[in-house]
């Protein structure tokens, strides 16, 4: 199936090739919304220096539109 019918160019892009993904295994603080028992969800992970955020990771579970549009 070609997502291109559906999505714009700025959303495949994304999608393609999502930017800070991934986990903090030490982090400072992780919030999740959404719902992972039935569909779309979002985790962020944070790491917090001196006050300052110095990383942010997420993972996002769901469909094309929701990642790309993270």
């Amino acid at each position: 199936m070609s997502y291109g019918m559906f999505y714009n160019e700025k959303v495949l892009e994304h999608f393609l090739n999502p930017r800070n993904v991934g986990e903090i295994p030490d982090a400072d603080g992780v919030g999740t919304i959404g719902d992972p028992t039935c569909g779309d969800y979002l985790r962020v992970y944070i790491k917090v220096k001196d006050r300052k955020l110095v990383d942010v990771k997420f993972k996002l579970h769901g469909c094309p539109a929701a990642i790309g549009t993270k």
